[in-house]
């Protein structure tokens, strides 16, 4: 089990995936609309994942990774 409060370093690594999501999203020009209809997450799930504030599942980076045309490597970092 994951201790309590989660380490600041993790919510930082959360923000980095978020931003590697919006720069690649941003880089095919699609909105968070599109990609959460891509995927089949709600913008709002879109929204949390590239601000860092949603410990996202694995299965949706590999979705976001196949949806913007990226190694799910250059989402993680």
């Amino acid at each position: 089990m994951p201790s309590d409060p989660i380490p600041q370093w993790v919510i930082d690594a959360r923000r980095d995936i978020g931003a590697r999501v919006r720069e690649a999203r941003t880089a095919q020009k699609l909105t968070q609309e599109q990609v959460a209809e891509l995927v089949g997450l709600d913008r709002k799930t879109i929204n949390r994942i590239e601000n860092g504030v949603y410990s996202t599942l694995v299965d949706h980076l590999l979705l976001l990774a196949r949806a913007l045309d990226v190694p799910t490597r250059d989402l993680v970092g």
